[in-house]
């Protein structure tokens, strides 16, 4: 089960750091981006890559101490306050995310 909770952490940095990198090259299907799109590239997606960076240190930090902890035969699964913070950074940034495109007309 821990091996699985570490690959979900893995699956959740990757896709962020996709939809960074993303983000960073702008990827039109139509027409050349915008000036205020191609100004906001940049930090968006330097903060989506500093989730996924996040996300998986998280993820190892969390195999690291379940698998001590099995080691001492004191194993406890839970959800930690660093999990939490996780989640909650990355929900307000993805939410804030999509209001911004809605808000430029992001096509």
């Amino acid at each position: 089960m821990n091996e699985r909770t570490f690959l979900s952490w893995l699956r959740l940095s990757m896709y962020l750091a996709v939809v960074s990198i993303a983000i960073i090259i702008s990827f039109q299907l139509r027409g050349e981006p915008s000036k205020l799109e191609r100004r906001m590239a940049l930090p968006l997606g330097v903060i989506f890559w500093a989730l996924s960076l996040a996300c998986l240190a998280n993820g190892f930090a969390i195999y690291v101490h379940t698998v001590k902890k099995y080691s001492r035969k004191a194993a406890l699964v839970q959800s930690g306050w660093r999990t939490q913070v996780v989640y909650t950074i990355s929900a307000t940034v993805i939410l804030g995310s999509c209001i911004l495109f809605l808000v430029t007309d992001a096509r």
